[in-house]
């Protein structure tokens, strides 16, 4: 007998696109949860709805850019008044916009980083947590990155950290709702973001796999592997899924290292 943990739930869940939204998106339908998936890229999030009902899944697709607030709060006003209640909420949506030195960098490009990385999850709690009741799950996907500063790349470390410190504010706030408020931090995972390929050169994760089979990132230890998004999938889920009074305000990590 198939079990589905989360039959009659709701989930939404952000950047479900590609990747390891997508992953989250199909492991949340195939355990029984009717899913509302967004995405800035249209033809993605549209294929992905289609994917989700081939196996008779239930997706609703959204395209949906985080980093605008009006059109996030749009997107939110159309779940609150179709749904009468939200039991899930992934924020997975996120951006890696500026790459270089922080005395280079692109003001705009670090700015919107922030946008999507952090202001996303923000108003998507902010706008969502009331339909939510107790024993409802928010899982926000951070980085390791947000654990140590680095060297380049300062919006996404920051952005990232801002968003561990929101998830354990929320956390302090939320559990006399009966909400939990989780991280989870993926590490090296086979996504578009981690291969950095132009712009029409992404990769499937089973290709990405197979070229890297024995490289890893510099300044990774030889013990780190790059997963697969559906590995992520399965500890959303299992996130998703604990009953209520279970862990909020912590972080759980797929990283084979200390953060």
């Amino acid at each position: 007998m198939v079990t589905k943990p989360l039959s009659g739930k709701t989930a939404v869940v952000t950047g479900a696109g590609r990747g390891i939204g997508k992953a989250v998106a199909i492991a949340f339908a195939r355990a029984g949860a009717d899913v509302i998936i967004c995405a800035r890229n249209a033809i993605e999030i549209e294929s992905v709805a289609s994917e989700v009902k081939q196996f008779g899944g239930s997706a609703v697709p959204f395209s949906v850019d985080l980093s605008d607030a009006a059109q996030t709060k749009s997107f939110c006003d159309t779940v609150v008044a179709a749904e009468d209640t939200l039991d899930v909420l992934v924020n997975n949506a996120g951006a890696y916009l500026e790459r270089g030195a922080f005395v280079e960098s692109d003001p705009d490009l670090w700015w919107q980083t922030i946008e999507v990385n952090l202001r996303g999850p923000y108003l998507m709690c902010r706008h969502l947590v009331p339909s939510m009741p107790a024993g409802s799950k928010i899982i926000n996907l951070t980085s390791g990155k947000g654990f140590s500063a680095g060297a380049n790349s300062s919006a996404y470390h920051v952005s990232k950290a801002a968003l561990n410190m929101l998830t354990q504010s929320m956390a302090n706030e939320l559990w006399t709702c009966g909400i939990d408020v989780n991280s989870l931090v993926p590490g090296p995972t086979a996504t578009a973001t981690f291969d950095n390929k132009p712009l029409g050169q992404e990769r499937s994760p089973e290709d990405i796999l197979n070229s890297r089979k024995d490289t890893l990132p510099k300044g990774l230890p030889a013990w780190e592997r790059v997963k697969h998004p559906d590995e992520v999938a399965q500890m959303a889920l299992q996130l998703a899924t604990y009953p209520l009074g279970g862990p909020t305000g912590q972080v759980f990590s797929l990283a084979r290292r200390p953060l």
